[in-house]
């Protein structure tokens, strides 16, 4: 997905230009993605579109950009998440990514967001999070309110690479991340592990389709018994 900007996300404060691999493989299958403060939309543009995608920020200029060279798969919405989200009528088979400006608090540098977020905003939005029905990710530095607001969820930390350097960031899901997922092009974490896991893959496959009809079928019938949840999400991407 073409960027709608001049310059790359990593200009952007708090762009996921570094990040966006491991946000990616957190993802378990979805139908509708919603980001909710676009901005450049790292993640956005690499991640493989769901059937409905729409990008929320609240910055006019932004929108602006995004719409002077929309992707046809996503859908722009200008306005503040708390009001658009809700409005969205989010369900189970939505995947909702949040990365809201960091707690000014937690900054290295003292970089301005154009529309700022401060503690009382950010709990209201986790708040919002907490109450839809859908599958949500939620991207940050590990914080106190974070670590009491979602104290339920799932925090998964990676380290990602910064204008001011290498920082520690977290991902908290309210889902349990395992390896049924929408995209699996970045697994494996590091470079020489998405190239390992890309080439196994790619074996595992090639040995499947040439294999003759009987060979094929038997190898679908020990599948579809010791691992049906697997081949049941195959046959829903194929069918969808």
């Amino acid at each position: 997905m073409r960027s709608p900007f001049k310059h790359d996300v990593e200009h952007f404060a708090g762009g996921k230009g570094h990040s966006f691999r491991q946000l990616i493989s957190l993802m378990p299958p979805h139908e509708r993605y919603i980001e909710t403060h676009l901005g450049g939309g790292a993640v956005m543009r690499r991640k493989l579109p769901a059937r409905e995608n729409v990008g929320i920020d609240v910055d006019a200029r932004v929108i602006a950009r995004w719409r002077s060279r929309r992707p046809a798969t996503v859908a722009i919405v200008e306005g503040c998440v708390l009001d658009v989200l809700p409005r969205l009528n989010p369900s189970p088979h939505d995947l909702i990514y949040a990365d809201p400006p960091y707690l000014p608090a937690l900054r290295r540098t003292a970089r301005l967001y154009r529309h700022d977020y401060n503690e009382e905003d950010h709990r209201k939005l986790l708040h919002l999070l907490l109450s839809l029905d859908a599958m949500v990710i939620v991207s940050g530095y590990r914080c106190e309110l974070y670590d009491d607001l979602l104290a339920n969820w799932i925090r998964t930390d990676y380290v990602a690479s910064t204008h001011s350097g290498m920082v520690t960031e977290s991902a908290w899901t309210n889902f349990t991340p395992g390896s049924l997922l929408h995209d699996y092009r970045f697994v494996g974490g590091t470079f020489r592990g998405r190239e390992r896991f890309r080439r196994r893959s790619s074996a595992l496959a090639e040995r499947l389709r040439r294999a003759d009809d009987t060979e094929l079928n038997a190898a679908l019938a020990v599948l579809a018994e010791t691992r049906p949840s697997a081949v049941l999400a195959a046959a829903e991407r194929v069918h969808s």
